[in-house]
């Protein structure tokens, strides 16, 4: 494929990122355009900027890669679009959207030739029928950004994320949707979170659920729950990596989903 006509434009909120990709991609015959913002790659595009193939970051502040994508996706159908991201499972909703992805990092001719590829229309890493069975987990806090930052690092990691800023959207969530985990902050306005705990693992006692504090279980309490991370112990991939932990040993003896 010549190679010399084709234009990329590469998308990531790191300068340095950009412009050693822009670097690599100009030695390889392109023609390449930046952007460090998803809002700046739609101006880009909307002032008429021909492109070939867009080059998406999934983690940007402002505007996350995937809603770049459904965005291009609206506006230019037929645009080609692969995420690069060092977020090692991305979203099934994002997977989908565009046509490859590449992990941030590897040898730079796995990007060449994801690029060379998909111009040339060979067949994407995405499509529902390549990812496995998302897992749906409800995350509870009274503070609406400790809400959104855990919705994306599970969204990151895969799962599906349901949100609740208070015990009672909590328990209405519990009870009306299929849950696979529930990831709770211990102090809510007006309850406690292991009261919540309590009355969840009375509704359906296998549903794991991890406690999330500044401080260790009091005693009594760690019993009401399947796992207690302190905060300042936990990085979120801790957290992520507990709640696959424990919805693997669920796996294994089995739990029904409810009724809706």
């Amino acid at each position: 494929m010549d190679t010399e006509t084709k234009r990329v434009l590469c998308v990531d909120d790191d300068e340095a990122i950009l412009q050693s990709r822009k670097l690599l991609l100009e030695a390889a015959n392109y023609s390449v355009k930046t952007a460090t913002s998803g809002a700046e790659a739609l101006d880009i595009l909307a002032a008429g900027a021909q492109v070939d193939v867009v080059l998406l970051d999934y983690l940007m502040p402002g505007m996350n890669g995937d809603e770049l994508a459904t965005e291009l996706r609206k506006r230019l159908p037929h645009l080609r679009l692969i995420a690069v991201s060092a977020v090692g499972q991305l979203p099934p909703a994002l997977l989908r959207t565009v046509d490859r992805s590449v992990q941030k990092g590897q040898d730079p001719e796995v990007l060449l030739t994801a690029i060379s590829d998909v111009l040339a229309g060979g067949a994407g890493t995405s499509g529902d029928e390549r990812l496995p069975a998302s897992k749906t987990v409800l995350c509870v806090d009274d503070e609406q950004l400790q809400l959104q930052l855990r919705k994306m690092v599970f969204e990151s990691a895969g799962f599906m994320v349901l949100q609740a800023r208070s015990a009672a959207t909590a328990m209405e969530a519990f009870e009306s949707q299929n849950v696979d985990a529930v990831v709770m902050d211990y102090w809510l306005s007006g309850k406690n979170g292991t009261a919540v705990a309590e009355e969840m693992k009375r509704l359906r006692p296998r549903i794991p659920i991890v406690m999330l504090s500044g401080f260790s279980a009091l005693p009594g309490e760690g019993v009401l729950v399947d796992a207690w991370l302190r905060k300042a112990d936990s990085a979120p991939e801790d957290v992520v990596h507990e709640v696959r932990r424990l919805i693997g040993l669920r796996a294994d003896t089995g739990e029904p989903s409810i009724s809706k």
